[in-house]
């Protein structure tokens, strides 16, 4: 499902098990013989009246686009449509993942993979028990509009979608943030080729849908509210194999998502929650419990933090040919050498044009006063994710300095003891 290898394992099963082939058409070919489809399809000219199809090579392209889809999120992602970054031109055109959402991706197969070794091994064979833990992801963003909230919903729909009997939250903080969620989500689904999308059997506006194959997906806000106008918890009295939360450090009673939400996410290898957000504030339930899945001291959750730079395309601007980075810039562009690889993956060493845009907009946020909002936006590490709200006796380009300097010590050892 994300795991290429785990995906590429069930595909030769199925090959083997009912000897056929798959073939993987490029995304171009894929929409065009789609659009194509769904064109005669409206037409009349695709299925009979019996729902069987007409012609061979139609019911042929179907079967290997939705087995392909089904077992490879990636595959699928050609026909989920977005409205595209202003950063490659904007509009609406099919999700073509950044390197920021692959490593978000990346996360998730490792996840899976570890998860399918340990169902495989230790779970019970003759009742429905299994001690996988999931995969429960604690997103925290060093930088905005890095593409994890569409690749989320993308995420979302590929499971609704193709799966029976899913069951899927969506979460936001507000109303406002909460309808932006839904209108990408009628995005995809409008857009989806007939063939891969269910029936609506019912929908009750930016509440929820439900679908003809048994799937559902439900939308709440942080402070959802009951019919009586009491706030409720977020899930309270369900279960969710998929579920995805944003703009998770703003909501007023975060704390009990412990004891509300996290009930609801079932044992099984393919339990898929992702909580997302860039930090606000310092002291807050976010950064304590995200430090603490950082540190592993919380089991089942996975920590991932992706900095301001992880995707090249953002975040650049163009430099005079006289200018030179000033000591902060270089010192910022050091520790992200020296830290990138643990959040990318890889040493990273920052173009001219990233270093130019970062120290304009650090200069800019200093002398507006604004230089603690600018650094938990676009930070380097997660300690720099997490700035203080107030102000404070030092200010904080010299704390930033005192963070971002810091080394970790060294044991002294005495010789002779």
């Amino acid at each position: 499902m994300y795991s290429s290898t785990i995906s590429q394992r069930k595909i030769e099963y199925i090959e083997s098990s009912k000897g056929i082939k798959f073939h993987r058409y490029t995304p171009t070919q894929s929409i065009d013989l789609a659009a194509y489809i769904s064109e005669r399809h409206a037409q009349g000219q695709v299925l009979d009246s019996n729902n069987n199809y007409i012609r061979k090579a139609d019911a042929e392209f179907v079967w290997n686009e939705r087995y392909l889809c089904q077992l490879d999120f990636r595959y699928f992602t050609r026909y989920c449509q977005i409205i595209r970054d202003g950063s490659v031109g904007g509009g609406i055109g099919s999700l073509d993942l950044w390197e920021s959402q692959n490593i978000l991706l990346d996360l998730l197969a490792r996840t899976e993979e570890s998860n399918v070794e340990t169902h495989e091994r230790y779970c019970f064979k003759d009742v429905a028990s299994c001690l996988c833990d999931g995969i429960c992801i604690v997103d925290n963003k060093g930088g905005r509009q890095l593409g994890h909230t569409a690749v989320s919903r993308a995420l979302t729909w590929h499971r609704v979608m193709l799966y029976p009997h899913t069951r899927a939250a969506a979460v936001s903080v507000d109303d406002d943030k909460l309808h932006k969620m839904v209108e990408a989500d009628e995005l995809i689904y409008n857009n989806l080729p007939f063939f891969l999308k269910p029936e609506i059997v019912y929908r009750e506006k930016e509440q929820h849908f439900n679908f003809n194959i048994g799937s559902s997906l439900i939308y709440q806000t942080s402070e959802q509210k009951s019919g009586s106008g009491a706030t409720v918890g977020i899930g309270t009295g369900g279960q969710f194999d998929i579920s995805h939360l944003t703009e998770v450090s703003s909501y007023r009673y975060a704390h009990m998502l412990e004891l509300d939400f996290f009930p609801t996410l079932p044992r099984n290898p393919y339990t898929l929650c992702i909580m997302e957000t860039t930090p606000l504030g310092r002291g807050n339930w976010w950064h304590e419990f995200s430090e603490k899945v950082r540190a592993k001291k919380i089991p089942r959750w996975r920590y991932l933090y992706i900095p301001f730079y992880a995707e090249p395309k953002k975040y650049r601007a163009h430099a005079p040919e006289n200018w030179q980075p000033d000591e902060t810039t270089k010192t910022m562009a050091q520790n992200v050498y020296d830290t990138s690889e643990e959040f990318t993956g890889k040493k990273v060493t920052l173009s001219r044009e990233q270093m130019y845009w970062w120290e304009q907009q650090y200069k800019g946020a200093l002398e507006g006063g604004r230089l603690n909002l600018f650094l938990s936006n676009y930070s380097i590490t997660p300690q720099q994710s997490f700035q203080h709200t107030t102000v404070s006796a030092v200010s904080v380009d010299v704390l930033d300095w005192m963070r971002s300097t810091t080394r970790k010590g060294a044991t002294y050892v005495m010789d002779g003891l």
